[in-house]
């Protein structure tokens, strides 16, 4: 059944800029112990590199301090984070090697080695693998524990996979369901829904059938990619308390702390 609390407050988290795309306020969610995760604190988006000077502005009033950026060498050249005084930027690559390297259009990713891979082991494998040895993931919560980092702002190219498992793990350890924490991974389908029709129209003639079904798969965010972030987890660490706590090292006490700090 629908979610109608998720769906009611879906379009007052979406935060409307001009130059990026699928950006979020993390707040707002009920955990199982029956408190509510503060807004304010964890927003999750697509690239930043178009960012206008209003978007600047709005920027600036929602107190952020901390961008964490997933992408690897090659995108944040192509695409770099706009430098914003007072915003400490780090950037740790959440997959292994380089995802998209010098591309520069979806018509170079679809003749990538990503889209290759991707015929190959499917989004949800990769999904599976980022949870695991992560250096980026284990960054990300290092960052969260600290307040004066707070708040902080995670990202990747189109904030919906590399962004979708981080922003997962966040809602995770601070306690929402695991239902809650795919309905909101699933929004980016209704953020990003324009952009990809945009794409699909520019690319339209220059794909094979077999091409269109992977970019469309690619770009969807789908219930059974993040499930196969949870299945890893379990099958390697048994539950979610260990694996925060052997993989994150975010111990029972640091994760009491981290909800007591985050959630209201």
């Amino acid at each position: 059944m629908e979610n109608q609390g998720l769906v009611a407050s879906t379009k007052s988290r979406i935060i409307p800029f001009e130059g990026i795309r699928n950006f979020r306020d993390m707040g707002g969610y009920k955990t199982i112990d029956g408190r509510t995760v503060k807004y304010g604190v964890f927003y999750r988006s697509a690239e930043l590199t178009g960012m206008t000077d209003k978007d600047k502005e709005m920027f600036s009033s929602l107190g952020i301090k901390y961008i964490f950026d997933y992408r690897d060498d090659g995108e944040a050249l192509v695409k770099p984070d706009p430098v914003i005084t007072g915003v400490i930027n780090e950037r740790i690559p959440a997959i292994a090697g380089e995802v998209q390297g010098l591309v520069q259009s979806m018509e170079d990713l679809v003749k990538s080695e990503l889209f290759k891979d991707l015929k190959t082991i499917g989004l949800a494998d990769m999904y599976g693998k980022m949870a695991l040895n992560s250096r980026s993931y284990s960054r990300l919560f290092e960052v969260i524990q600290d307040p004066e980092n707070m708040g902080i702002l995670h990202h990747c190219a189109a904030g919906k996979d590399r962004t979708g498992v981080g922003a997962a793990l966040i809602l995770s350890a601070l306690g929402v369901p695991k239902e809650v924490v795919i309905e909101d991974y699933l929004i980016t389908n209704e953020t990003l829904r324009e952009f990809q029709e945009m794409i699909k129209a520019e690319l339209s003639g220059k794909l094979t059938e077999e091409q269109i079904k992977l970019f469309d798969a690619m770009m969807a965010a789908k219930e059974e990619y993040l499930q196969a972030v949870f299945t890893v987890i379990e099958e390697t660490y048994g539950d979610l308390d260990n694996y925060f706590e052997k993989e994150l090292n975010l111990t029972t006490e640091k994760r009491t702390a981290l909800q007591n700090l985050w959630l209201e």
